[in-house]
């Protein structure tokens, strides 16, 4: 076939790639409106800024920032802190486990041109481009392992439940994701060291990027092919390096504090089965239920991976294995709130629909039919369900 005949195609294929990118950017900023509604249309309101967090910046917030009252806030607020110093040149928040994670705030510095008036609106810009980007990632990754394949599938790759999370609370996993999945892609399109240099940024954006990293390096172990192993190992290189900074700045690294997050098998779901003991069905079903629903989930997606494993090694189902895994020994402060089990394990929701891309099979059809449900329980609980918080604005 000649050159020109391939044209229009190309030109279908860019489209359509636009297309899914406007529809995921348009849903995410409804998402952002639909959230900031309750708070006078305030960005700032997404960063989730605690009257009662145990960790403050000293130099304040800045003006007309959201406070939410007789709260400890949540993660978006020390990612806004770290933008105002992503380089420890004054130090004034001390606090090397929210340090770790550099890359989402050194990006919103850099968006914002250092100033933080416009800081809330470039986390939200950040996060926006980063879902589209996900969106477009996933339509590549679609199209590279199934030609035949729909590209729209890659709208329940960038609309799930860990990325809606994020997207509303201003949190670094879109942007962990993106750089994840062109991570991904270089690899499948044999550029392992840029692969290797997108994951090390990915890494320094969020560390739960290892869970990507691991299947691909143990595809490279299984071929024999220590260059290339050797090569996607050392994306960890400036992760580590990065902690060995915050170790001389502030005493300690980030590393010492998150030993935590993991503990013994089931000890987090069992928490969570715990804390719905005793409470009214309909507060259980309402707070647990959903936390639970996940869980079954996961293993669910773990027993399928670890069937297909068996028969053959594929990185998407190992990826799916380890992401898995990795959610049954998470300790209790990840299982205890759907938002954070959900988006520290986000990547399984792409990986799935790439393991039924690669390979149509009924259980791999099943745990794509969970990750849908999932995501529309996501959905109705982001723009429906969450109540607004009392709050205040900073003068």
């Amino acid at each position: 076939m000649s050159k020109s005949a391939h044209l229009p195609k190309r030109q279908h294929r860019f489209r359509q790639l636009l297309q899914i990118g406007a529809v995921v950017g348009l849903f995410y900023l409804g998402v952002v409106w639909l959230s900031i509604r309750h708070y006078g249309d305030n960005l700032s309101s997404l960063i989730q800024v605690g009257q009662r967090a145990p960790e403050s910046e000293p130099h304040g917030l800045g003006h007309h920032v959201v406070v939410l009252r007789n709260s400890t806030g949540y993660d978006g607020q020390f990612y806004y802190y770290i933008a105002d110093d992503p380089f420890l040149q004054k130090r004034t928040f001390r606090s090397p486990f929210r340090y770790q994670r550099i890359g989402y705030p050194v990006v919103v510095w850099a968006v914002s041109l250092g100033r933080r008036d416009w800081r809330p609106a470039a986390m939200v810009a950040v996060n926006i481009a980063s879902v589209i980007a996900v969106a477009i990632l996933s339509a590549y990754i679609i199209i590279w392992l199934a030609p035949e394949m729909n590209p729209w599938w890659a709208l329940a790759c960038a609309i799930n439940p860990s990325l809606l999370a994020a997207v509303v609370l201003d949190l670094a996993e879109p942007l962990t994701l993106a750089l994840s999945l062109a991570g991904l892609l270089l690899y499948l399109r044999r550029r392992i060291i840029m692969a290797a240099i997108i994951f090390a940024a990915a890494l320094l954006t969020r560390e739960v990027a290892i869970l990507m990293l691991i299947p691909l390096v143990m595809a490279e172990i299984r071929a024999r092919a220590t260059g290339n192993t050797l090569i996607l190992l050392l994306a960890i290189a400036p992760y580590l390096l990065w902690q060995v900074v915050l170790g001389s700045a502030f005493g300690h690294s980030g590393l010492s504090t998150s030993e935590g997050n993991f503990t013994l098998p089931f000890a987090g779901i069992r928490a969570v089965i715990s804390a719905a003991r005793g409470q009214p069905i309909r507060q259980a079903v309402i707070h647990q239920g959903p936390v639970l629903a996940l869980a079954v989930f996961m293993l669910l997606a773990l027993g399928v991976a670890a069937w297909r494993l068996v028969r053959h090694y594929d990185i998407f189902d190992a990826g799916i294995a380890v992401h898995s895994l990795a959610a049954l020994f998470a300790a209790p402060v990840i299982w205890i709130a759907y938002s954070s089990a959900a988006r520290v394990f986000g990547g399984l929701f792409p990986l799935t629909i790439f393991a039924y891309a690669r390979q149509r099979s009924t259980a791999l059809a099943l745990i794509v039919g969970c990750s849908l449900l999932l995501t529309a329980f996501a959905v109705v609980r982001t723009v429906a369900i969450t109540p607004a918080v009392p709050y205040y604005l900073t003068p």
